[in-house]
């Protein structure tokens, strides 16, 4: 599974804290795994069936980059360890590990997530 790396580009006037500006709608395409750094967060945007997901892009098992693994239908792969995740929940399918969720919205093509 192939990722993209896009730049934080500051913030935008359309989010304010603890909203950011993670990327445009378009930038993120079904199936993909999208590492972004809003308010300087490591995130990680995913689709699924048309579904955005906003996750820590650090596995919590070894600290793996979690853009850097596989995305099969709804199960996340970590590359390093093989750890599986579920996209809908972040839980482990290993064991008991999750994980982070983000809280995302979409407004006027942009997608912001909430960092606490």
């Amino acid at each position: 599974m192939s990722s993209e790396k896009v730049p934080e580009k500051g913030s935008n006037p359309d989010f304010e804290p603890p909203w950011f500006y993670a990327a445009d709608e378009n930038s993120l395409k079904e199936g993909k795994l999208l590492h972004v750094e809003p308010g300087g967060r490591n995130v990680l945007l995913l689709k699924t069936e048309g579904e955005i997901h906003a996750f820590t892009n650090i596995c919590p098992h070894a600290r793996c980059p979690m853009d850097r693994g596989r995305l099969e239908e709804f199960t996340l792969t970590c590359l390093c360890h093989g750890r599986r995740f579920d996209v809908r929940t972040g839980e482990c399918l290993n064991d008991s590990l999750q994980l982070k969720r983000y809280k995302w919205k979409l407004e006027g093509g942009k997608i912001g997530v909430k960092i606490e």
